[in-house]
Protein backbone atom coordinates (compact mmCIF):
# COMPACT_ATOMS: atom_id res chain seq x y z
CA UNK A 1 0.00 0.00 0.00
CA UNK A 2 1.57 3.05 -0.74
CA UNK A 3 1.19 6.26 1.31
CA UNK A 4 0.29 9.40 -0.04
CA UNK A 5 2.40 12.39 0.61
CA UNK A 6 0.57 15.62 2.06
CA UNK A 7 2.27 19.22 2.15
CA UNK A 8 0.51 21.35 4.74
CA UNK A 9 1.61 24.85 5.34
CA UNK A 10 1.34 25.36 9.41
CA UNK A 11 1.14 28.71 11.19
CA UNK A 12 4.42 29.22 12.62
CA UNK A 13 3.24 32.28 14.47
CA UNK A 14 0.68 30.30 16.17
CA UNK A 15 3.20 27.62 17.20
CA UNK A 16 5.68 30.12 18.51
CA UNK A 17 3.23 32.08 20.47
CA UNK A 18 0.81 29.90 21.87
CA UNK A 19 0.36 29.57 25.35
CA UNK A 20 -2.29 27.84 27.39
CA UNK A 21 -3.85 30.02 29.67
CA UNK A 22 -3.82 28.48 33.83
CA UNK A 23 -5.36 30.72 35.87
CA UNK A 24 -8.14 29.71 38.44
CA UNK A 25 -7.45 25.65 37.54
CA UNK A 26 -7.37 23.18 40.10
CA UNK A 27 -5.62 20.09 39.94
CA UNK A 28 -2.31 18.85 38.44
CA UNK A 29 -0.69 21.07 36.09
CA UNK A 30 -0.95 18.82 33.20
CA UNK A 31 -4.25 18.30 33.35
CA UNK A 32 -4.75 21.90 33.41
CA UNK A 33 -2.64 21.93 30.22
CA UNK A 34 -4.70 19.61 28.24
CA UNK A 35 -8.07 21.73 29.30
CA UNK A 36 -6.82 24.79 28.37
CA UNK A 37 -5.80 22.90 24.98
CA UNK A 38 -9.43 21.36 24.60
CA UNK A 39 -10.99 25.07 25.52
CA UNK A 40 -8.96 26.44 22.92
CA UNK A 41 -10.02 24.17 20.34
CA UNK A 42 -13.24 24.38 21.12
CA UNK A 43 -13.48 27.88 21.05
CA UNK A 44 -11.38 28.34 17.77
CA UNK A 45 -8.40 29.83 19.00
CA UNK A 46 -6.20 27.01 18.12
CA UNK A 47 -7.49 25.36 14.56
CA UNK A 48 -6.90 22.21 12.92
CA UNK A 49 -3.28 22.01 11.52
CA UNK A 50 -1.74 24.12 14.08
CA UNK A 51 1.46 22.97 16.02
CA UNK A 52 1.81 23.28 19.15
CA UNK A 53 5.11 24.76 20.87
CA UNK A 54 8.15 21.83 21.36
CA UNK A 55 7.65 20.33 25.15
CA UNK A 56 11.07 22.72 26.27
CA UNK A 57 9.70 25.63 24.64
CA UNK A 58 6.37 25.49 26.53
CA UNK A 59 7.99 24.63 30.06
CA UNK A 60 10.26 27.58 29.93
CA UNK A 61 7.24 29.78 29.64
CA UNK A 62 4.91 28.12 32.06
CA UNK A 63 7.48 27.52 34.27
CA UNK A 64 6.67 23.42 34.40
CA UNK A 65 8.81 20.40 33.69
CA UNK A 66 9.15 19.14 30.40
CA UNK A 67 7.42 15.86 31.95
CA UNK A 68 4.73 18.01 32.69
CA UNK A 69 4.00 19.36 29.03
CA UNK A 70 4.57 15.54 27.71
CA UNK A 71 1.81 14.01 30.17
CA UNK A 72 -0.41 17.52 29.15
CA UNK A 73 0.13 16.45 25.06
CA UNK A 74 -0.17 12.74 26.05
CA UNK A 75 -3.60 13.70 27.75
CA UNK A 76 -4.77 15.52 24.69
CA UNK A 77 -3.44 12.85 22.50
CA UNK A 78 -5.45 10.74 24.50
CA UNK A 79 -8.85 12.49 24.07
CA UNK A 80 -8.30 12.80 20.16
CA UNK A 81 -7.55 16.51 20.54
CA UNK A 82 -4.06 16.44 19.11
CA UNK A 83 -1.84 14.13 17.44
CA UNK A 84 2.15 13.66 17.33
CA UNK A 85 3.10 13.09 14.10
CA UNK A 86 6.63 11.33 13.90
CA UNK A 87 10.19 13.93 13.56
CA UNK A 88 7.49 16.98 13.53
CA UNK A 89 6.05 17.60 16.60
CA UNK A 90 2.05 18.10 18.00
CA UNK A 91 -1.08 18.94 15.66
CA UNK A 92 -4.41 19.92 16.88
CA UNK A 93 -6.23 17.09 15.13
CA UNK A 94 -9.99 18.31 12.98
CA UNK A 95 -12.76 17.87 15.31
CA UNK A 96 -14.69 15.85 13.18
CA UNK A 97 -11.88 13.36 13.41
CA UNK A 98 -11.72 12.90 17.35
CA UNK A 99 -13.22 10.65 18.91
CA UNK A 100 -14.20 11.58 22.98
CA UNK A 101 -13.29 14.91 24.64
CA UNK A 102 -14.20 14.26 28.20
CA UNK A 103 -11.04 14.65 30.59
CA UNK A 104 -12.86 12.01 32.63
CA UNK A 105 -13.91 9.55 29.19
CA UNK A 106 -11.40 7.24 28.05
CA UNK A 107 -10.77 6.23 24.38
CA UNK A 108 -12.68 2.94 23.77
CA UNK A 109 -10.61 1.65 21.98
CA UNK A 110 -7.10 2.28 23.20
CA UNK A 111 -5.38 -0.94 25.06
CA UNK A 112 -3.59 0.92 28.36
CA UNK A 113 -0.25 -0.19 28.94
CA UNK A 114 0.74 3.01 30.88
CA UNK A 115 -0.24 2.54 34.42
CA UNK A 116 1.13 0.36 36.89
CA UNK A 117 -1.46 -1.22 38.85
CA UNK A 118 -2.05 -4.92 39.97
CA UNK A 119 -4.16 -7.06 37.78
CA UNK A 120 -7.48 -8.02 38.82
CA UNK A 121 -9.00 -11.35 38.89
CA UNK A 122 -10.31 -13.35 41.93
CA UNK A 123 -10.51 -9.89 43.66
CA UNK A 124 -14.11 -9.28 43.00
CA UNK A 125 -15.31 -11.85 44.63
CA UNK A 126 -13.23 -11.51 47.63
CA UNK A 127 -15.07 -8.03 47.75
CA UNK A 128 -18.31 -9.58 47.46
CA UNK A 129 -17.28 -11.79 50.82
CA UNK A 130 -16.00 -9.10 52.56
CA UNK A 131 -18.69 -6.58 51.87
CA UNK A 132 -21.25 -9.07 52.95
CA UNK A 133 -19.50 -10.15 56.05
CA UNK A 134 -19.31 -6.32 56.83
CA UNK A 135 -22.92 -5.89 56.39
CA UNK A 136 -23.77 -9.48 58.43
CA UNK A 137 -21.93 -7.34 61.53
CA UNK A 138 -24.23 -5.16 61.81
CA UNK A 139 -21.53 -2.43 62.04
CA UNK A 140 -22.27 -0.32 59.68
CA UNK A 141 -22.69 3.25 61.32
CA UNK A 142 -19.40 2.53 62.82
CA UNK A 143 -17.82 2.13 58.85
CA UNK A 144 -19.62 5.31 57.48
CA UNK A 145 -18.40 7.57 60.46
CA UNK A 146 -15.72 9.73 61.06
CA UNK A 147 -12.66 7.80 63.01
CA UNK A 148 -8.82 8.35 63.88
CA UNK A 149 -7.30 10.56 61.51
CA UNK A 150 -4.50 8.14 62.16
CA UNK A 151 -6.93 5.33 61.50
CA UNK A 152 -9.00 2.56 64.04
CA UNK A 153 -6.63 0.88 66.42
CA UNK A 154 -7.93 -2.29 64.92
CA UNK A 155 -6.11 -1.23 61.13
CA UNK A 156 -3.58 -0.28 62.54
CA UNK A 157 -3.19 -3.47 64.49
CA UNK A 158 -3.66 -5.40 60.62
CA UNK A 159 -0.99 -3.32 59.29
CA UNK A 160 1.41 -4.33 61.67
CA UNK A 161 0.82 -7.68 60.91
CA UNK A 162 1.81 -7.03 57.22
CA UNK A 163 4.94 -5.30 57.56
CA UNK A 164 5.80 -7.73 59.32
CA UNK A 165 5.50 -9.95 56.56
CA UNK A 166 8.98 -8.04 55.35
CA UNK A 167 10.76 -8.20 58.86
CA UNK A 168 9.67 -4.66 60.33
CA UNK A 169 8.68 -5.53 64.03
CA UNK A 170 6.11 -3.00 64.76
CA UNK A 171 3.09 -2.28 67.44
CA UNK A 172 0.08 -1.12 65.87
CA UNK A 173 1.10 2.42 68.13
CA UNK A 174 4.20 2.91 65.34
CA UNK A 175 1.73 2.72 62.50
CA UNK A 176 -0.70 5.33 60.67
CA UNK A 177 -3.26 5.00 58.16
CA UNK A 178 -3.46 7.11 55.21
CA UNK A 179 -5.70 7.28 51.90
CA UNK A 180 -2.81 5.97 49.56
CA UNK A 181 1.10 6.10 49.39
CA UNK A 182 0.83 9.19 47.28
CA UNK A 183 -0.92 11.18 50.37
CA UNK A 184 1.62 10.05 52.57
CA UNK A 185 4.46 10.67 50.18
CA UNK A 186 3.20 14.47 50.10
CA UNK A 187 2.21 14.60 53.88
CA UNK A 188 5.73 13.87 54.58
CA UNK A 189 7.10 16.19 52.00
CA UNK A 190 5.23 19.21 53.54
CA UNK A 191 5.95 17.71 57.05
CA UNK A 192 9.58 17.42 56.79
CA UNK A 193 10.86 20.06 54.13
CA UNK A 194 9.62 23.67 53.44
CA UNK A 195 8.87 25.59 50.04
CA UNK A 196 12.74 26.21 48.60
CA UNK A 197 14.35 23.06 49.91
CA UNK A 198 16.10 20.87 47.92
CA UNK A 199 14.68 17.54 48.14
CA UNK A 200 16.80 14.38 46.88
CA UNK A 201 15.03 12.62 44.14
CA UNK A 202 16.40 9.59 42.08
CA UNK A 203 17.34 10.65 38.35
CA UNK A 204 14.32 9.09 37.19
CA UNK A 205 11.45 8.19 39.35
CA UNK A 206 7.73 8.34 40.17
CA UNK A 207 6.56 11.22 37.72
CA UNK A 208 4.01 11.94 40.37
CA UNK A 209 6.63 12.38 43.26
CA UNK A 210 8.15 15.09 40.67
CA UNK A 211 4.91 16.61 40.21
CA UNK A 212 4.56 17.00 43.82
CA UNK A 213 7.89 18.42 44.66
CA UNK A 214 6.90 21.33 42.09
CA UNK A 215 3.21 21.79 43.47
CA UNK A 216 4.84 22.58 47.23
CA UNK A 217 7.81 24.50 45.23
CA UNK A 218 10.48 22.12 46.78
CA UNK A 219 13.71 21.85 44.66
CA UNK A 220 14.39 18.16 43.26
CA UNK A 221 17.82 17.33 43.15
CA UNK A 222 18.35 14.51 41.40
CA UNK A 223 20.69 11.14 42.59
CA UNK A 224 22.09 9.34 39.55
CA UNK A 225 21.03 5.48 39.69
CA UNK A 226 22.91 2.37 38.26
CA UNK A 227 21.47 -0.90 37.68
CA UNK A 228 20.53 -1.33 41.43
CA UNK A 229 19.02 2.27 41.85
CA UNK A 230 20.79 5.59 43.64
CA UNK A 231 24.37 4.87 44.09
CA UNK A 232 26.11 5.63 47.15
CA UNK A 233 28.90 8.12 45.56
CA UNK A 234 26.64 10.02 43.74
CA UNK A 235 24.35 10.41 46.84
CA UNK A 236 27.33 11.95 48.73
CA UNK A 237 28.20 14.09 46.28
CA UNK A 238 24.09 15.29 46.03
CA UNK A 239 24.38 15.95 49.65
CA UNK A 240 27.75 17.90 49.60
CA UNK A 241 26.62 20.03 46.34
CA UNK A 242 22.80 20.55 47.60
CA UNK A 243 22.71 20.40 51.85
CA UNK A 244 19.49 18.29 51.33
CA UNK A 245 18.01 16.83 54.44
CA UNK A 246 15.65 14.47 52.30
CA UNK A 247 15.62 11.41 50.44
CA UNK A 248 13.07 9.63 48.46
CA UNK A 249 13.92 6.49 46.81
CA UNK A 250 12.50 2.85 45.76
CA UNK A 251 15.06 0.55 46.32
CA UNK A 252 12.93 -2.61 45.54
CA UNK A 253 11.67 -2.60 41.75
CA UNK A 254 12.67 1.30 41.43
CA UNK A 255 9.71 2.58 39.31
CA UNK A 256 10.55 2.96 36.47
CA UNK A 257 13.95 1.20 36.02
CA UNK A 258 12.73 -2.34 37.95
CA UNK A 259 16.42 -2.17 39.87
CA UNK A 260 16.35 -3.80 43.28
CA UNK A 261 19.55 -2.94 45.35
CA UNK A 262 21.07 -5.28 47.25
CA UNK A 263 21.36 -5.80 51.01
CA UNK A 264 25.32 -4.45 50.43
CA UNK A 265 23.89 -1.28 48.34
CA UNK A 266 21.16 -0.67 51.24
CA UNK A 267 23.94 -0.34 54.03
CA UNK A 268 25.94 1.85 51.85
CA UNK A 269 22.94 3.86 51.55
CA UNK A 270 22.52 4.06 55.13
CA UNK A 271 26.44 5.23 55.84
CA UNK A 272 25.60 8.05 54.25
CA UNK A 273 22.92 8.86 55.34
CA UNK A 274 24.09 9.21 58.43
CA UNK A 275 26.72 10.70 57.59
CA UNK A 276 24.71 13.99 55.66
CA UNK A 277 21.90 13.29 58.64
CA UNK A 278 19.68 12.44 56.05
CA UNK A 279 15.89 11.29 56.91
CA UNK A 280 15.17 8.62 54.30
CA UNK A 281 11.83 8.40 52.82
CA UNK A 282 11.49 4.55 51.59
CA UNK A 283 8.32 4.04 49.30
CA UNK A 284 7.98 0.32 49.37
CA UNK A 285 5.11 -0.40 47.71
CA UNK A 286 6.15 -2.68 45.59
CA UNK A 287 8.36 -4.62 47.72
CA UNK A 288 5.18 -7.03 48.63
CA UNK A 289 5.63 -8.50 44.68
CA UNK A 290 8.91 -9.85 45.24
CA UNK A 291 8.89 -13.32 47.63
CA UNK A 292 12.66 -13.53 49.17
CA UNK A 293 13.43 -9.71 48.81
CA UNK A 294 16.05 -7.52 50.68
CA UNK A 295 15.62 -6.37 54.00
CA UNK A 296 13.69 -2.52 53.91
CA UNK A 297 15.94 0.01 54.40
CA UNK A 298 13.76 1.31 57.24
CA UNK A 299 15.21 -2.16 59.04
CA UNK A 300 18.56 -1.03 58.95
CA UNK A 301 18.02 2.56 59.91
CA UNK A 302 14.66 2.31 61.69
CA UNK A 303 16.12 5.74 63.34
CA UNK A 304 16.08 7.98 60.47
CA UNK A 305 13.39 5.84 58.33
CA UNK A 306 9.42 6.91 57.15
CA UNK A 307 8.87 3.66 55.40
CA UNK A 308 5.53 3.94 53.32
CA UNK A 309 4.19 1.04 51.48
CA UNK A 310 0.36 0.13 50.63
CA UNK A 311 -2.82 -2.39 49.43
CA UNK A 312 -2.83 0.00 45.99
CA UNK A 313 -0.18 -2.51 44.50
CA UNK A 314 0.28 -5.38 46.55
CA UNK A 315 -3.34 -6.24 46.26
CA UNK A 316 -5.94 -3.89 43.72
CA UNK A 317 -5.61 -0.38 42.87
CA UNK A 318 -8.87 0.59 44.12
CA UNK A 319 -7.89 0.20 47.85
CA UNK A 320 -6.57 3.17 49.25
CA UNK A 321 -4.93 2.20 52.22
CA UNK A 322 -1.30 3.15 52.59
CA UNK A 323 0.75 2.35 56.28
CA UNK A 324 3.16 4.11 57.55
CA UNK A 325 6.09 3.87 60.27
CA UNK A 326 8.50 5.76 61.28
CA UNK A 327 10.43 6.98 64.40
CA UNK A 328 7.91 7.98 66.86
CA UNK A 329 8.39 11.72 67.01
CA UNK A 330 8.48 11.95 63.25
CA UNK A 331 4.81 9.58 63.52
CA UNK A 332 3.31 12.74 65.24
CA UNK A 333 4.29 15.02 63.03
CA UNK A 334 3.36 13.35 60.18
CA UNK A 335 0.27 12.23 62.09
CA UNK A 336 -0.75 16.40 61.91
CA UNK A 337 -0.40 16.54 58.62
CA UNK A 338 -2.04 13.85 57.69
CA UNK A 339 -5.14 15.19 59.64
CA UNK A 340 -5.11 18.52 58.02
CA UNK A 341 -5.26 17.42 54.63
CA UNK A 342 -7.85 14.60 55.08
CA UNK A 343 -9.27 15.18 58.76
CA UNK A 344 -10.01 11.24 58.96
CA UNK A 345 -9.58 7.84 56.64
CA UNK A 346 -12.07 5.89 54.95
CA UNK A 347 -12.50 3.29 57.08
CA UNK A 348 -14.77 0.99 55.05
CA UNK A 349 -11.89 0.37 52.48
CA UNK A 350 -10.11 -0.25 55.45
CA UNK A 351 -12.05 -2.57 56.81
CA UNK A 352 -11.62 -4.51 53.83
CA UNK A 353 -8.29 -4.57 53.88
CA UNK A 354 -7.90 -5.71 57.16
CA UNK A 355 -10.30 -8.63 57.08
CA UNK A 356 -8.33 -9.68 54.32
CA UNK A 357 -5.30 -9.31 56.27
CA UNK A 358 -6.27 -10.97 59.15
CA UNK A 359 -8.40 -13.97 57.44
CA UNK A 360 -5.59 -15.07 54.83
CA UNK A 361 -7.06 -13.91 52.28
CA UNK A 362 -4.44 -10.84 51.33
CA UNK A 363 -1.99 -13.42 51.15
CA UNK A 364 -3.99 -15.48 49.05
CA UNK A 365 -4.52 -12.53 46.60
CA UNK A 366 -0.51 -11.49 46.78
CA UNK A 367 0.46 -14.79 45.50
CA UNK A 368 -1.94 -14.64 42.94
CA UNK A 369 -0.30 -11.80 41.42
CA UNK A 370 2.87 -12.85 41.92
CA UNK A 371 2.32 -16.32 39.96
CA UNK A 372 0.05 -13.37 37.04
CA UNK A 373 2.70 -11.24 36.79
CA UNK A 374 5.14 -13.73 36.15
CA UNK A 375 3.16 -15.31 33.47
CA UNK A 376 3.38 -11.92 32.27
CA UNK A 377 6.72 -11.09 32.42
CA UNK A 378 7.22 -14.53 30.09
CA UNK A 379 5.23 -13.67 27.87
CA UNK A 380 6.99 -9.80 27.62
CA UNK A 381 10.22 -11.81 27.34
CA UNK A 382 8.58 -13.86 24.10
CA UNK A 383 7.59 -11.12 22.25
CA UNK A 384 11.16 -8.59 23.20
CA UNK A 385 13.41 -11.24 22.42
CA UNK A 386 16.37 -9.66 20.91
CA UNK A 387 15.26 -6.32 21.65
CA UNK A 388 17.09 -3.97 24.53
CA UNK A 389 14.78 -4.10 27.04
CA UNK A 390 14.52 -4.48 30.94
CA UNK A 391 12.14 -6.22 33.38
CA UNK A 392 11.92 -8.47 36.28
CA UNK A 393 9.38 -11.36 37.14
CA UNK A 394 8.03 -9.74 40.17
CA UNK A 395 7.59 -6.10 38.11
CA UNK A 396 4.56 -4.78 36.45
CA UNK A 397 6.14 -3.37 33.82
CA UNK A 398 9.29 -3.26 31.34
CA UNK A 399 11.49 -0.76 29.92
CA UNK A 400 12.15 -1.20 26.38
CA UNK A 401 15.29 1.11 25.03
CA UNK A 402 14.92 2.64 21.33
CA UNK A 403 17.40 2.47 18.66
CA UNK A 404 18.02 5.65 16.64
CA UNK A 405 16.17 7.17 14.98
CA UNK A 406 13.57 5.94 16.91
CA UNK A 407 12.45 9.04 19.60
CA UNK A 408 10.32 8.00 22.43
CA UNK A 409 7.60 10.53 22.69
CA UNK A 410 7.24 9.92 18.35
CA UNK A 411 7.34 6.04 19.38
CA UNK A 412 4.53 6.42 21.97
CA UNK A 413 2.70 9.19 19.61
CA UNK A 414 2.81 6.48 16.41
CA UNK A 415 1.84 3.42 19.27
CA UNK A 416 -1.41 5.53 20.23
CA UNK A 417 -2.19 6.23 16.30
CA UNK A 418 -2.21 2.33 16.35
CA UNK A 419 -4.37 1.92 19.83
CA UNK A 420 -1.88 1.43 22.23
CA UNK A 421 -0.82 3.56 25.05
CA UNK A 422 2.69 3.57 26.93
CA UNK A 423 5.00 6.25 28.52
CA UNK A 424 8.09 7.53 27.29
CA UNK A 425 10.54 7.99 30.25
CA UNK A 426 10.06 11.78 30.14
CA UNK A 427 7.59 12.66 32.65
CA UNK A 428 10.02 10.14 35.11
CA UNK A 429 12.81 12.44 34.64
CA UNK A 430 13.94 14.88 37.34
CA UNK A 431 16.17 16.52 34.89
CA UNK A 432 15.03 16.50 31.13
CA UNK A 433 18.65 14.92 29.94
CA UNK A 434 18.50 11.94 32.10
CA UNK A 435 15.45 10.62 29.93
CA UNK A 436 16.94 7.94 27.82
CA UNK A 437 15.00 7.46 24.36
CA UNK A 438 13.07 4.43 26.73
CA UNK A 439 9.23 3.74 27.05
CA UNK A 440 7.87 2.41 29.76
CA UNK A 441 5.53 -0.76 29.20
CA UNK A 442 2.81 -1.76 31.80
CA UNK A 443 1.97 -5.70 31.19
CA UNK A 444 -0.60 -5.43 34.40
CA UNK A 445 -3.11 -3.41 32.65
CA UNK A 446 -4.22 -5.21 29.61
CA UNK A 447 -7.30 -7.02 30.70
CA UNK A 448 -6.23 -10.82 30.09
CA UNK A 449 -3.17 -12.22 28.44
CA UNK A 450 -4.29 -12.51 24.82
CA UNK A 451 -4.98 -8.82 24.68
CA UNK A 452 -1.49 -8.32 26.43
CA UNK A 453 0.14 -11.22 23.70
CA UNK A 454 -1.66 -8.69 20.86
CA UNK A 455 -0.12 -5.42 22.28
CA UNK A 456 3.26 -6.84 22.48
CA UNK A 457 3.06 -8.13 18.81
CA UNK A 458 2.26 -5.17 17.60
CA UNK A 459 4.36 -2.91 19.55
CA UNK A 460 7.37 -5.22 18.23
CA UNK A 461 6.33 -4.22 14.85
CA UNK A 462 6.37 -0.70 15.01
CA UNK A 463 9.67 -1.21 16.75
CA UNK A 464 10.98 -3.20 14.15
CA UNK A 465 9.35 -0.84 10.95
CA UNK A 466 11.42 2.35 12.34
CA UNK A 467 10.23 5.47 12.41
CA UNK A 468 10.01 6.70 8.65
CA UNK A 469 7.13 5.83 6.70
CA UNK A 470 7.31 4.43 3.66
CA UNK A 471 7.38 7.09 0.41
CA UNK A 472 5.98 6.69 -2.88
CA UNK A 473 8.32 7.25 -5.56
CA UNK A 474 6.72 8.33 -9.03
Amino acid sequence: MIDTIYEVNYDIDTMTIYQPDLSDRPGPKYRAIAQAIAEDIASGRLTPGTRLPPHRDLAWRLGVTVGTISRAYGEAARLNLVDGEVGRGTYVQDPADSGPTSLMEPHPHLIEMTQNSPALGPHGAALGDSLRSLAAARNGNALLGYNSEIGPLAHRQAGAQWLSRVGLNVSADDVIIVGGAQSALLSTLQSFSHAGDPVLLEALTYSQLIDGVHFTQRRGVAVALDDEGITPDALDAACTASGAKLLFLVPTLQNPTNGVMSLARRQAIVDVARRHDLLIVEDDVYGYLIKDRPAPIASLAPERTIYITSASKSLAPGLRVAWVTAPRHHLSRLAEAVRITTVTQPALTGAVVSQWIEDGRAEDLLLWQRQETAARYEIAAKYLDGMDWRGHAAAFHVLLHLPPPWQADDFAARARQIGITVSPLTPFAVQANDAAQAIRITLSQSPDRATLERALSTLRDLWARGPNRPRAII
